[in-house]
């Protein structure tokens, strides 16, 4: 099934500055224009540490001087890890022979980048604030639809915004990523190489650039960089963005809990994987240069499939195996409806949960198993369909009674037990009735409180 939505990084393309002109500097040390104590340290030294910022010399970072297009192209490219070029031979003043010719042609691939006119780029020209947060919310993928009503009136200078620009300038403001200089928005000023370097490290701070499995939490935003990843049973507090250096890799997710969007500009149908109760607020899939899959297995559709948002940009489209794939809930959503209704046949009048929710290691279960006769009393038993074994001792409710939690006979293992509920009537000391029905026990580490309580 395909689907559609969104996720974020945010400057993750621009802020860190970098001249194209040489290899990046073994630490910010080497650099003598460098003041160590300045306010934009911390952020430039993330910036050369995560190979983000070169210097224009060996000896020469240039924190207070302009950015150029180029340059920003540059950081975009690095920040992503692109690799696929586009052709850019209709830009003119583009030339084959200097060292940005390829940085361009790799973010006009990636979409970032648009010409001053079908025939010019301006490589060389210091870019200016508006332009810079554009690149950035392309980036970014940020719904500029979703932000159209933003009012910018608290800014003094929000008429000096380009018509062009206004959109993307709206949903920077509004997803909290700019919030204008001391004059204003500034949008026509240029940007220093230190200014974007602070902005780029206000966004974010940690990157995944080597192979392997991962099992730290996360505040902020998280970049991945490269194929073959795991990230494992951790919590990150912002975005989760697949870089393009992913291209055709897999990365797996094995319950990552996703306080933001997830972004995925790279990975392929190999493929993005979220299983064991990953959960994001937000799925855009946005890779241009071939097709990507992003996978829910059964437990993290679970947990997501009802208010999830999710979509594939229209140029990650134009590849047909490109998808958001959620695990086909038909039938567990008919059995849902159908187990927590009253049951008439006969004359048993109960409801039952069609999921429980444990939580490994604990034994109370919260869980309402109501008795709806007025005349029959009802014993629920609940076993195991692998074995046949009970859950837990069986449950015995007069006419009218319920209760709100079950006892489980063991503190459960992380998985989950298909089960069948055995609910028998009994009046006057007779058996009048019985009724299987079908539940499952689900246990985690860690549920929503909206899911335990249900």
């Amino acid at each position: 099934m395909k689907t559609k939505r969104i996720l974020a990084l945010f400057l993750a393309v621009v802020t860190c500055l970098s001249l194209a002109v040489s290899a990046s500097a073994a630490s910010i040390s080497d650099f003598k224009d460098v003041d160590t104590k300045a306010w934009y340290a911390e952020a430039v030294t993330a910036a050369v540490d995560n190979g983000l910022l070169y210097g224009k010399s060996k000896t020469q970072l240039d924190p207070n001087g302009l950015l150029t297009r180029a340059e920003m192209a540059a950081i975009t490219n690095r920040s992503f890890s692109c690799y696929k070029a586009a052709d850019i031979s209709a830009y003119k003043d583009v030339a084959k022979g200097k060292w940005y010719y390829n940085d361009v042609a790799l973010a006009v691939q990636m979409g970032t980048y648009n010409g001053v006119s079908s025939t010019s780029m301006q490589p060389d020209r210091a870019i200016t604030r508006q332009e810079a947060i554009a690149v950035v919310a392309r980036a970014l993928q940020l719904d500029l639809d979703d932000y159209a009503k933003t009012d910018l009136s608290k800014f003094a200078d929000a008429k000096d915004v380009s018509t062009w620009a206004l959109p993307y300038m709206k949903a920077m403001v509004a997803a909290g990523y700019v919030h204008g200089r001391t004059q204003g928005l500034v949008p026509q000023a240029n940007i220093t190489r230190a200014e974007f370097a602070q902005l780029y490290f206000n966004i974010i701070q940690s990157y995944i650039t080597k192979s392997g499995s991962y099992t730290k939490d996360y505040k902020g935003n998280l970049l991945v960089r490269t194929k073959d990843v795991e990230l494992k049973d951790m919590t990150i507090d912002g975005d989760l963005i697949i870089g393009n250096g992913v291209a055709d890799g897999k990365v797996t997710l094995s319950n990552v809990k996703i306080s933001g969007r997830l972004v995925v500009w790279g990975g392929g149908t190999a493929a993005i994987y979220c299983n064991d109760g990953t959960t994001a607020a937000e799925v855009i899939a946005c890779r241009v240069d071939g097709p990507v899959k992003v996978i829910f297995d059964r437990e993290s559709t679970l947990l997501v499939y009802d208010k999830i948002k999710t979509r594939i940009t229209e140029r990650a489209g134009k590849f047909p195996e490109t998808e958001i794939v959620f695990y086909a809930m038909d039938d567990l959503l008919n059995a849902q409806r159908d187990l927590n209704k009253m049951v008439d046949e006969n004359l048993i009048q109960a409801e039952i949960p069609a999921h429980l929710y444990a939580i490994v290691g604990e034994q109370t279960v919260s869980a309402v198993l109501k008795n709806n006769s007025k005349t029959d009393s009802y014993t629920i038993e609940i076993r195991r369909d692998s074995d046949g074994s009970l859950i837990a001792d069986p449950i015995t409710l007069a006419a009218g009674a319920s209760v709100s939690s079950i006892t489980l006979k063991e503190a459960p293992e992380y998985g989950n037990a298909a089960c069948t509920a055995t609910v028998t009537a009994t009046r006057d000391g007779k058996t009048v009735g019985t009724l299987e029905v079908k539940t499952a026990l689900h246990a985690a580490y860690l549920w929503p409180k909206e899911v335990m309580s249900k």
